[in-house]
């Protein structure tokens, strides 16, 4: 059965083994005792599949290395706002599997990954209360991420059409846990050089203030891309010809 092929295409944007694509994505079986160690195979034989979007003919989908954000906002009231503009994330094509769970009779699955390291930049604009400071700034930012886990939770159901029932997505639940973070924002207090070291160094003192600050945001657009391109590399599938006995 190709279910645990078909739980990756849905988080980590992969194809799998039916129609068009079936010469990219080798072919897990339920019952190989090795299924972990086929699962990483595949994944390592993929990921230039993951960072391009192209699975072969007829099945393109957005790329996730590097992954574009447009826009955030995040606005708390005086304490905090923030704009983040032309955001890019890079490195999440390197992520490892730390775990996968099936739920067949639920038609769910729930799977970890770990991402290495991730280097995330673009355009900021900030006014922060932290540790007695009012930061404040625009600019150009960067932000390193290393030993980031992401926890998905995955739902399907089968959608009856013209005799037959398709696959599609619910949307997709993640969560990041962040570990080491490091943070550099240009032009804190307009460029004065003494105060944006000590901003930076305020920042970085404790990074995961200003992360948990922003990750709603970042986990909400994620949710919605990941969702729209699994259903995309789905579409007009079976379950017979998704998940065959």
């Amino acid at each position: 059965m190709k279910l645990f092929a078909v739980g990756l295409v849905v988080v980590l944007n992969l194809a799998f083994g039916s129609g068009e694509v079936a010469s990219v994505l080798k072919v897990c079986s339920r019952s190989d005792p090795q299924l972990s160690q086929c699962i990483t195979n595949v994944v390592d034989m993929i990921r230039p599949n993951i960072a391009s979007g192209d699975y072969g003919p007829g099945r393109k989908a957005p790329g996730l290395d590097p992954y574009p954000i447009a826009q955030m906002k995040i606005d708390h009231g005086a304490s905090f706002k923030c704009n983040l503009d032309d955001v890019v994330i890079e490195g999440v094509s390197k992520f490892e599997i730390k775990k996968i769970r099936q739920n067949i009779p639920e038609k769910g699955f729930n799977i970890t990954v770990r991402l290495p390291t991730t280097f995330v930049h673009g355009k900021y604009d900030l006014n922060m209360n932290i540790l007695l400071l009012q930061l404040t700034g625009k600019g150009p930012f960067n932000l390193t991420l290393e030993n980031t886990l992401v926890n998905f939770k995955i739902r399907y159901f089968l959608e009856p059409k013209d005799g037959k029932e398709y696959l599609k997505f619910l949307p997709i639940d993640l969560r990041f846990k962040f570990d080491k973070a490091q943070f550099y924002l240009k032009n804190l207090f307009n460029g004065d050089p003494t105060l944006e070291q000590i901003g930076n160094q305020a920042i970085n003192a404790n990074p995961h203030i200003l992360l948990e600050e922003v990750r709603p945001s970042m986990e909400a657009h994620l949710k919605k891309s990941l969702t729209a391109v699994a259903n995309k590399v789905v579409e007009n599938s079976t379950e017979q010809e998704l998940l065959p006995p």
